[in-house]
């Protein structure tokens, strides 16, 4: 700290950092302020496509980011009994069920970037290239 570049008032801005946090760009969107709002949007994202061929590397990726992430909530089988989940009511979905097997892919991904009831967002935590690979491996882990 001793030897970072300080900026007095009335000074003019140091010039940012090439490699720093974009602040534009993101998905920065507010979500709909009510529930009937995020149904909507939730139906409206069944049409967003999967750009993301589910390939062995993408599944290999996404098991990870499951484990990473997901698995502390709804478990190793994706039963919605991780050692987190269980403690919420409503406990964490089964991702083996039809509930979430039938959605599109795009109704995972609006779920993985906005959360629900007691699931947070992960737009912050997870690139939506990431995103994409954990929802190829739910479908392939936990599909019907």
């Amino acid at each position: 700290m001793v030897d970072q570049p300080s900026v007095k008032a009335q000074e003019s801005v140091i010039a940012g950092d090439s490699g720093g946090i974009p602040v534009e760009g993101g998905e920065t969107l507010p979500a709909p302020p009510d529930e009937a709002g995020m149904f909507a949007a939730k139906d409206e994202a069944a049409a967003i496509p999967n750009p993301v061929p589910a390939t062995e590397e993408s599944i290999a990726r996404g098991a990870e980011l499951y484990v990473n992430t997901c698995l502390v909530c709804h478990g190793a089988e994706g039963l919605g009994d991780g050692p987190v989940g269980v403690v919420f009511d409503p406990v964490p979905v089964d991702l083996n069920d039809a509930y979430t097997q039938d959605q599109a892919d795009g109704q995972i991904f609006f779920t993985l970037t906005r959360g629900r009831v007691s699931m947070p967002y992960y737009r912050d935590a997870l690139s939506q290239q990431e995103r994409w690979d954990v929802i190829n491996y739910l479908r392939a882990e936990f599909g019907q």
